[in-house]
């Protein structure tokens, strides 16, 4: 099993608190056991999908554990923020590695290119010569040419499917397993973090309007969100950490995943109870 990161050592004083507590141990296990599923990687091909699947599922573990590292020193609005991106994370994932029209992936592919060229076209020359200059390669033609309309529709297809339809036909794909965890929906969870932390990410009034003056132990008062936030943020984290390991281990590398993350599930019920009380 993979050793323990040393930056949890570092959780902050909510994690004195018993669910969270809690849900921050089951992250760390359900981790755990994927990476011990996945097994060691060799990198060979840069280009190859094991990298690509490799480097998402990486990404996605960075960005849970600062969620949870943020939700216990109540760096609340950080967290929230973050929690928005795990659930983007996960729904993309789930919707490539779970479809059956492999062709998403190459459109996944693409999109990248047509990422580049917008973001180069819109450097001034000066940026793009200072570019060249540091990093001693020219820029490909590509990446500055302007896109016809037929090229930006190919190269930008990835993005056509807006997140919340994206995770409505996620959750009709059939299921991979005969388990709770295989049938378990995301789009229920659009608009409770994906809508709402948007608001934070976006610096709008409604994310604004999430923080306050709340009462301190001592009777004075502080700048800050309502109690239960860091709880709900860590419970949904961890979610979604079991569906996206679940689903690497299950279908990418071929594991016997199915039993391990139902307990993990109703693990995760079982602990939700006691915060949601139902």
């Amino acid at each position: 099993m993979p050793n323990r990161p040393p930056v949890f050592e570092h959780l902050g004083p909510h994690i004195a608190a018993a669910p969270i507590a809690a849900f921050c141990s089951l992250t760390e296990r359900v981790w755990s056991t994927y990476l011990g599923l996945a097994g060691s990687y060799l990198h060979v091909d840069a280009k190859s999908r094991e990298f690509l699947i490799l480097r998402m599922l990486h990404i996605a573990e960075i960005t849970s554990s600062a969620v949870r590292l943020n939700a216990s020193w109540s760096l609340t609005h950080a967290a929230m923020s973050l929690l928005r991106d795990r659930y983007e994370q996960v729904v993309r994932f789930s919707w490539l590695i779970r479809n059956p029209d492999q062709t998403q992936f190459a459109k996944y592919e693409l999109s990248m290119f047509s990422k580049i060229n917008s973001i180069v076209r819109n450097l001034s020359p000066e940026t793009r010569a200072r570019y060249q200059q540091a990093t001693g390669l020219p820029l490909p033609a590509w990446a500055t040419d302007t896109l016809t309309k037929e090229e930006k529709a190919h190269f930008g297809a990835w993005s056509s499917l807006d997140l919340r339809s994206m995770a409505q036909k996620r959750d009709a794909f059939p299921p991979i397993a005969d388990t709770h965890i295989a049938r378990y929906g995301l789009a229920d969870s659009y608009d409770m973090v994906y809508s709402q932390f948007s608001s934070v990410a976006h610096y709008d009034r409604f994310g604004i309007e999430l923080i306050g003056l709340q009462p301190a132990q001592d009777g004075s008062v502080f700048l800050g969100t309502q109690p239960h936030w860091p709880g709900m943020l860590v419970l949904k984290n961890a979610l979604f950490d079991i569906i996206q390991c679940f689903e690497a281990a299950q279908i990418f590398y071929k594991a016997d995943a199915a039993q391990p993350f139902e307990r993990f599930l109703a693990e995760w019920l079982a602990v939700s109870r006691t915060i949601t009380g139902g």
